[in-house]
C-alpha cells in the first residue's frame, strides 16, 4: 500500500460505540441531569482503557503523505474531534433507544490546520446522527497545523463515525485495481476493476474525486470503471478513482491516480 493511500486504525470516534453498547462492564449514566456529562466522559475513558486495541475506527488518508508518518498527527487531532462529537450526540444514541448508524465524512486540512472541503461521503440515513458527526468536525476547526516536515499544503482525510456499532478493522472490503503507481496521461483512458467478497461489476458505483479538482475537472469514470483523465492536469495532479458498494455506501475501495501531461503529438 502506498504512502498516499493507507488506512490508519485509531481511537478517534468509535469509543461511543463501545461505551453505549449494552454490557455488564460499565453502566451507562442517566443523562437526565446536566452533571452527568462528567460521568459520561469518565465512563468513556474507563471503557477505552479496558478495550485498548479493540473497536477502533478507521481514518483514511486520501492524499499523498509524501513519505511523512501522519499517525502522530492523527493521535494529536483525535481527542479534539472526539470531545466535540460526544457533546453533539443526540439523545437517540443513548438507552433505551440506542440508535445505530455509521457516517463517513471527507474533508481537507490546510497547512495551518484550517478545515475546508467537507462533504458527507456516506450518510447514516438519520439527520441527527449525520449532524452530530458533521458538527464535531466543524467545531474542531482549526485542527493543529500539519507537521513541519510535510512539504505539502493540504491533507485529505475521511473519518468514520460509528454509533452503537463495532467497526470492522483490517483489509478494505473492496479492492480496486490497478492500484500501484497508477499514471494516466491527460485526456487518455484506463480501465479499473473492483473485486472482493460478494463484489461484482454491477454491485459497485464508480466515482472520481481529488484534493485540487471537482467534478469533470478530476476526469470521469463510467459505470463499468473506465476512467477518462481530464484534458488539463489538476493541481495537485492526484485523483482518487473509487468503487462504492451499492448496498452499503460505507464499503469502499479506491485507487490513487496521478494525471501526467499528455505526450506531444508528432
Amino acid at each position: 500500500m502506498s504512502n498516499g493511500q493507507r488506512l490508519v486504525g485509531i481511537v478517534v470516534l468509535a469509543v461511543s460505540s463501545v461505551v453505549f453498547a449494552q454490557t455488564t462492564e460499565t453502566k451507562v449514566p442517566d443523562f437526565s441531569s446536566k452533571g452527568d456529562t462528567n460521568s459520561l466522559l469518565s465512563a468513556i475513558a474507563e471503557r477505552a482503557r479496558r478495550n485498548k486495541g479493540k473497536g477502533l475506527d478507521q481514518a483514511e488518508i486520501l492524499t499523498d503523505t509524501m513519505g511523512v508518518d501522519f499517525a502522530p498527527y492523527l493521535m494529536l487531532a483525535k481527542p479534539i474531534v472526539r470531545k466535540n462529537w460526544f457533546q453533539l450526540m443526540p439523545p437517540s444514541v443513548y438507552p433505551p433507544v440506542l440508535k445505530q448508524g455509521k457516517v463517513s465524512i471527507e474533508f481537507v486540512v490546510q497547512k495551518d490546520g484550517k478545515i475546508s472541503g467537507m462533504v458527507i461521503h456516506a450518510s447514516s440515513g438519520d439527520v441527527a446522527l449525520d449532524r452530530a458527526a458533521w458538527g464535531s468536525i466543524k467545531a474542531s476547526d482549526p485542527l493543529p497545523p500539519l507537521p513541519k516536515e510535510f512539504p505539502g499544503q493540504l491533507l485529505g482525510l475521511r473519518f468514520y463515525f460509528f454509533y452503537n456499532l463495532s467497526p470492522d478493522i483490517g483489509i478494505p472490503p473492496i479492492s480496486v485495481s490497478p492500484s500501484a503507481d497508477v499514471r494516466v496521461s491527460a485526456g487518455s483512458t484506463l480501465q479499473f476493476s473492483a473485486s472482493g467478497k460478494g463484489i461484482t461489476d454491477t454491485s459497485v458505483a464508480w466515482s472520481v474525486s481529488g484534493p485540487g479538482c471537482s467534478k469533470s475537472a478530476c476526469g470521469t469514470v463510467s459505470d463499468t470503471g473506465l476512467y477518462t483523465a481530464p484534458a488539463d492536469v489538476p493541481n495537485p495532479p492526484t485523483v482518487n478513482v473509487e468503487a462504492t458498494s451499492r448496498t452499503d455506501m460505507s464499503v469502499t475501495g479506491k485507487s490513487k491516480v496521478t494525471v501526467v501531461p499528455a505526450s506531444p503529438s508528432h
